[in-house]
């Protein structure tokens, strides 16, 4: 009995041990502090976690995918501060709406969150009517007279697909309306396409799912707004 009891205990130790060691090492991951920073409404497991998947899916150590991550969240940031230079009316604040377009076409504008100017990116249900993801509300509708956007830094871009595609993309993110907010850009390219989501994720799915279309610029782990902007299958219609 002793020594059955005292081979329970060695056998816990030793997986606490290797659970203890494991989650240390994961914690001391480069670059990870720095994300977290970066994007503070984002929770250390739910970035682990995702982590941990991508690199079971890709065969890549978890090291390369933090770096990865680092790499392209410090890239976008560097991108707004170019964009800054010429642009000064950053900022979460819009000042102009951004007016009427064609179902399936989006816009853009700068949008500074908590943490990173991303920039943001909604979808046109209607020529009067934006489908978006925003903090807080989640995924909504809103008027185009409604919707404030900075005058110099915005634009209205068309997606090159088929009429058919652009029409199902729209309705299914109208369709998303009421799913909660996601801050996660990080990883975005890799998460479900139903449930919470951000801006830049909620138009990715639309197309991706209807036209079979990636409007990601890079192709990273995370799509971001001005990935979908400059996506290669994107047109300018109107500057703003």
């Amino acid at each position: 009995m002793k020594k059955l009891l005292l081979s329970g205990i060695l056998a816990f130790g030793l997986v606490c041990i290797h659970v203890s060691s494991t989650f240390a090492a994961i914690d001391q991951l480069p670059y990870l502090s720095d994300i977290l920073q970066m994007q503070p409404d984002v929770s250390e497991q739910e970035l682990l976690s995702n982590v941990e998947a991508i690199a079971k899916e890709t065969g890549k150590s978890k090291e390369e995918i933090v770096a990865q991550i680092y790499k392209e969240l410090k890239n976008d940031a560097e991108q707004a501060t170019i964009e800054h230079k010429y642009n000064l009316n950053g900022g979460s604040g819009g000042t102009v709406p951004v007016g009427s377009s064609s179902k399936g076409n989006f816009f853009y504008t700068d949008s500074q969150t908590a943490y990173l100017n991303h920039g943001h990116v909604g979808l046109y249900y209607a020529s009067n009517t934006i489908v978006e993801s925003v903090p807080g509300a989640g995924v909504r509708k809103i008027s185009t007279t409604s919707r404030l956007v900075d005058k110099g830094g915005a634009c209205v871009k068309s997606v090159s697909t088929s009429l058919t595609n652009r029409s199902a993309a729209a309705n299914w993110a109208y369709g998303e309306i009421g799913e909660s907010y996601s801050y996660n850009f990080a990883t975005n390219r890799l998460t479900g396409y139903n449930g919470a989501k951000n801006c830049s994720k909620l138009i990715w799915s639309a197309y991706k799912l209807h036209g079979n279309l990636d409007l990601d610029k890079n192709g990273g782990l995370g799509v971001y707004p001005r990935d979908v902007r400059d996506a290669s299958s994107t047109k300018l219609v109107r500057n703003i």
